[in-house]
C-alpha cells in the first residue's frame, strides 16, 4: 500500500480491506497505525542488524555500511515511510539501543571520540543520509550509498577507531 499512497492517507480500513482481515482483528494486535508502524520498524531494524552485524564481525566496516545500504533499498517504499512518516524517532532510539549494546560488547578500543558521542554521531548521520537517499529524486546505488555512509562515518568522523 506504501507504494501506490503516503501513510498519511492510509486508513485502518484501508489495510484490513488489502490484508484480507476483520477490522476488529487489527485493533486486537494494535491500537492505531503507529503501533503497527512501531513494529514494522523493528522488524526492518532486526533484518538490517541480521545483515550488518555478521559483517561487523569481520571488522570490515565498509561491508557493513554496503550491508546496511543494501537492505534498505530492498524495502525502499518502507523505509521512505519509516524515516519520513512518523517514525524516524523510534527507529532512531531502537538503533542508538542496539549500537550501544553492540559497541559495549567491544574491547580494547581507544578513540578519541567518548563511545556513546560516537555511537550517537553516527547512527545520527547514518539515518541522516539515508533519509536524504531515499527522497533523492535519482537515489544512487546502495552499493555507492554505502561507500559514501562510510566516507562519512569512518574517515570522516574518524570513528573507525571505536568500531574496528
Amino acid at each position: 500500500m506504501l507504494r501506490q499512497k503516503p501513510l498519511a492517507d492510509i486508513t485502518v480500513r484501508d489495510l484490513t480491506f488489502n490484508a484480507d482481515i476483520g477490522y476488529a482483528t487489527f485493533f486486537r494486535h494494535y491500537p492505531n497505525l503507529e503501533s503497527l508502524l512501531e513494529d514494522v520498524a523493528k522488524e526492518q531494524i532486526d533484518q538490517v542488524i541480521g545483515a550488518v552485524l555478521p559483517v561487523m564481525g569481520t571488522a570490515n566496516a565498509l561491508d557493513a555500511c554496503k550491508a546496511l545500504c543494501a537492505v534498505v533499498g530492498a524495502h525502499r517504499a518502507v523505509w521512505v515511510t519509516l524515516l519520513t512518516g512518523g517514525a524516524f524517532d523510534a527507529v532512531k532510539q531502537e538503533l542508538l539501543l542496539l549500537s550501544r549494546e553492540y559497541a559495549a560488547m567491544q574491547t580494547g578500543l581507544t578513540s578519541w571520540l567518548p563511545p556513546d558521542l560516537g555511537v550517537s554521531l553516527s547512527v545520527s548521520c547514518t539515518l541522516e543520509l539515508l533519509v536524504w537517499w531515499l527522497t533523492s529524486p535519482n537515489p544512487d546505488s546502495s552499493d555507492n550509498i554505502g561507500q559514501l555512509l562510510h566516507k562519512v562515518i569512518h574517515e570522516r568522523l574518524l570513528i573507525s577507531e571505536t568500531f574496528n
